[in-house]
């Protein structure tokens, strides 16, 4: 593959930046300080991290106005990291499948598939499917029937798809993730537990991103919702008529139980668990391995087990540290009042 190369007064162009240094420098490749080679543009996102970056072997910097250096060519700017998410872009390789349909590929009746779509070898896509431009669907990715996927989304190999579920522009669904699987809903009966039928949908909006072996199920009648930008990380569960806002961050190994409702601009850390029928206000970030118990109505940070506002938590954590000492002293206290009782 040929290598890209990028006049460094492009990249300025490209971020908005301003060049400090020499303009005509070509860069060959876009690393981290510790990785950077000569040809390379990193990026220093605060002044603690200034020294490394001079010190580095990168033939230029993406640098805010706070993080100036004279040792290197800079690009200034107001947020470092987004510009250099922006030089990333540039760098990263792109494999885009072939246009078409790959002769392994199966293609049910009545389907409608727009232009420029790509679908790999092996993949399944059902009957009455609507699927837009430039979307992609790589080898052994399974749709279901009645599916509609808007134009430029990507479903990454082995993607199950259930019957019903709409995907929205420019969705991203990684390699191993269930979108309408049937949700997990049983009565307990005499004889055992009865399965209540799954009979609703997936509504997956626009610009939403799923990571790897991801599970979305589908409602009971109605539709499990995630909405607009909502990022998704790896080894997420959402159950069964879950609405996630827009623009949320999930992290991984997140379990969401049944009929839970949350918020736009929501971000919860990993591994953080929400009970069943629980609504997560806007702007709420739960912290890493919280229990939410009961609904959050205030925006903030919350953290610990049931989850309550991050300073309260910190206080509870703090005076769990004192509980041995203080057990200790109560036996004391009791041993003193038995033997002045004794007395």
């Amino acid at each position: 593959m040929k290598t890209a190369a990028y006049p460094l007064g492009q990249l300025a162009i490209l971020v908005e930046g301003q060049l400090i240094g020499d303009s005509g420098l070509t860069i060959t490749g876009a690393s981290s300080l510790e990785d950077a080679q000569a040809g390379h543009i990193s990026y220093v996102a605060d002044p603690g991290a200034l020294l490394r970056g001079e010190q580095s072997e990168a033939s230029a910097l993406i640098v805010s106005r706070t993080s100036l250096t004279s040792t290197k060519t800079v690009i200034v700017t107001e947020d470092p990291r987004l510009a250099f998410s922006k030089v990333l872009e540039l760098f990263a390789p792109e494999r885009r499948l072939p246009i078409g349909i790959h002769p392994t590929a199966h293609v049910g009746s009545n389907a409608h598939l727009g232009k420029r779509v790509a679908i790999g070898a092996g993949a399944f896509v059902g009957d009455n499917v609507v699927v837009g431009d430039d979307a992609i669907i790589h080898p052994m990715v399974y749709v279901g029937h009645e599916v509609t996927i808007a134009d430029g989304a990507e479903l990454h190999p082995q993607v199950y798809i259930g019957d019903r579920v709409t995907l929205g522009k420019r969705v991203q669904i990684h390699a191993g993730t269930t979108v309408g699987g049937d949700g997990f809903g049983y009565l307990q009966a005499e004889d055992g537990h009865r399965k209540i039928p799954q009979i609703g949908t997936v509504i997956v909006e626009d610009d939403v991103e799923i990571g790897a072996n991801s599970t979305v199920d589908r409602a009971t009648v109605t539709a499990t919702r995630i909405g607009r930008g909502s990022k998704i990380d790896d080894h997420v569960h959402i159950a069964h008529n879950v609405v996630i806002g827009e623009h949320c961050l999930i992290c991984g190994q997140v379990g969401i139980s049944g009929s839970v409702s949350i918020g736009n601009f929501v971000v919860l850390a990993g591994q953080v668990g929400i009970s069943d029928h629980v609504t997560i206000t806007d702007r709420v970030v739960v912290s890493g391995g919280a229990k939410v118990w009961g609904d959050i109505s205030k925006p903030g940070i919350y953290s610990g087990t049931p989850a309550r506002p991050h300073q309260s938590a910190f206080r509870v954590t703090a005076a769990q540290q004192k509980l041995p000492d203080l057990l200790k002293r109560v036996r004391d206290l009791e041993r003193r009042l038995e033997e002045l009782e004794h007395r």
